[in-house]
């Protein structure tokens, strides 16, 4: 004959409130319930019963919270490797951060724009006196191609280092 308890008592042998107890047995699947009457006492349930399907209900959970833990595990350390892949491709040129490439041209657009807008202020002088249109072109083209050879002679981000490391081998 088995021992039979109320369900205050078997909550706490579990050391749960008995609002607790009752939630978790509520959502069990009715053949896994914890609180089932006991045959002997009509109106307590089985001691016995409410052990092996706590032990087991708590097997599962743990079963459950290691294999959420390892989906974790498993998707720290797929960012890991992209991290590391997108580090290696910034340090092979591959990869380019996009706001230094957008902050770089920002500055090149800006130093053109001001060469240009002050270029008729730099040329009016110099041009009044000459009466030449052939010698005119030549000093207007002479500005224009050295405003637009700004933008091809601007390094590019990492250029800088690549340059610097390149006159370091020659001192050697």
């Amino acid at each position: 004959m088995g021992i039979a308890l109320t369900k205050k008592e078997l909550a706490s042998i579990a050391g749960y409130s008995y609002r607790q107890l009752y939630n978790i047995d509520r959502d069990l699947p009715k053949d896994n319930k914890l609180f089932v009457i006991s045959e002997a006492d009509g109106k307590k349930f089985d001691l016995a019963i409410f052990v092996q399907r706590w032990v087991l209900y708590n097997k599962n959970t743990a079963q459950e919270e290691a294999e959420e833990l390892s989906a974790v595990k498993a998707k720290h350390e797929a960012i890991k490797m992209e991290k590391t892949e997108i580090e290696v491709e910034r340090l092979k040129g591959e990869y380019v951060n996009v706001q230094e490439v957008s902050r770089l041209w920002l500055n090149i657009a800006s130093l053109v724009q001001n060469r240009f807008v002050t270029l008729a202020r730099k040329l009016a002088p110099a041009l009044v006196s000459i009466d030449d249109p052939e010698t005119i072109e030549e000093i207007i083209d002479r500005d224009v191609r050295d405003a637009l050879n700004m933008i091809a002679n601007t390094p590019l981000p990492g250029e800088e280092k690549i340059v610097a490391s390149d006159n370091e081998d020659e001192d050697e």
